[in-house]
């Protein structure tokens, strides 16, 4: 054999060579598995004063610590607000008719601790469950009992206990790239006290004495109450926003005879996330609440908060709000809410004090 055969032969072998590697290559290519599609991030977080909204993913416990912190003070009868004078000159005792009230709340101080504990049970159900603690204090001031208007005196008293207990479950119903709906049940468990005493009240009848304090100061209910919710939230690109709606529903009177009315709440909410982590919220609640049904025999005297009817109303807040990621700080695991707010319009059942504002965080923790 000639070199310029043995040259064709040694090429021809190459071509043949080259187109085989090649077609193997691509067979290959051809039957390996697919790339595992990449999980989408996890939507933004909803406010920090709105349940049901966010679920931890599936085998995932989260702990959150929520302190929070109100102040009520100044008196509304429907949406006007009066002065201590009028309702001393217009207001009957509802005990004795012939009798006006004596003694009228000045100011309210609200502290409460709630710990919570989310479990994500599948991806789409989550339990929840909350409980803690919850600090009164109020500010009365007093009028001597009879004619004219003579002032008596301050009253400082505090009530502390732990807070009703609530275990919720949260489900899923929909979800897609955008929106999503979560639909959520409650039970409130009444183990916080609604027998708290006031020590050293002054009565108009200027005796200090001890007696069972209202029923805006008692730190629970004494009721089982069932609490239904449902929530839609979606987001796109840097915003978010979202509907919810939560009740709690008393199931029966308490020991004492008598339940708070029925309590509606609405939100609506709109946030933006300026970097992943950092989200801003705005948020306004609206809600809705029946007078206490019923009467404790041992909440009595001439007092404003004393008349069970003196509960209830309706109430809109508007509240600003941020939720932050602990990676900032290199605690990937941990994320901080903060969000506070005041009423724009109260129309209550009075004379009641009005709630002026709140505030409060809550510092969760993914285990």
């Amino acid at each position: 054999m000639s070199a310029v055969n043995r040259i064709v032969l040694a090429s021809i072998a190459g071509l043949i060579a080259s187109a085989g590697a090649q077609a193997a290559e691509k067979a290959e290519i051809a039957t390996a598995p697919p790339a595992a599609k990449a999980a989408p991030p996890p939507p933004p977080p909803a406010p920090m004063g709105v349940f049901g909204a966010d679920m931890p993913a599936k085998g995932k416990l989260v702990f959150s610590v929520t302190p929070n912190f109100a102040n009520l003070s100044g008196i509304k009868m429907g949406t006007r607000t009066v002065s201590n004078e009028f309702i001393l000159a217009t207001v009957p005792f509802f005990v004795n008719p012939a009798q006006n009230v004596r003694i009228v709340p000045q100011n309210i101080a609200v502290a409460t601790q709630v710990v919570g504990l989310a479990y994500g049970v599948t991806k789409d159900f989550a339990v929840v469950l909350q409980a803690g603690m919850i600090e009164k204090n109020l500010d009365a001031f007093a009028w001597r009992a009879g004619p004219g208007i003579v002032p008596l005196g301050w009253s400082f008293p505090g009530t502390t206990s732990l807070v009703d207990t609530a275990l919720s479950g949260v489900y899923r119903v929909y979800q897609d790239d955008i929106h999503r709906i979560q639909v959520s049940l409650g039970f409130s468990f009444p183990t916080g006290s609604n027998r708290a005493i006031f020590t050293n009240f002054l009565l108009p009848t200027g005796v200090r004495s001890n007696i069972r304090g209202f029923y805006g100061m008692q730190p629970g209910t004494g009721t089982f109450d069932i609490m239904p919710g449902i929530v839609y939230a979606g987001h796109l690109g840097p915003w978010s926003w979202g509907l919810s709606y939560r009740g709690r529903l008393p199931l029966g009177a308490n020991q004492q005879g008598y339940l708070w009315g029925d309590l509606h709440e609405f939100n609506g909410w709109a946030g933006y996330t300026w970097i992943p982590g950092l989200t801003t919220t705005a948020r306004v609640n609206g809600s809705t609440q029946g007078a206490i049904r019923g009467v404790d025999p041992e909440i009595r005297g001439p007092a404003v908060p004393a008349n069970p009817l003196f509960y209830g109303g309706q109430r809109v807040e508007l509240f600003g709000g941020a939720t932050i990621s602990g990676k900032f700080v290199g605690f990937e695991n941990a994320t901080l809410a903060v969000e506070a707010g005041a009423p724009v319009y109260q129309n209550l059942n009075g004379p009641q004090i009005m709630k002026n504002w709140q505030a409060g965080m809550s510092l969760r923790i993914k285990i």
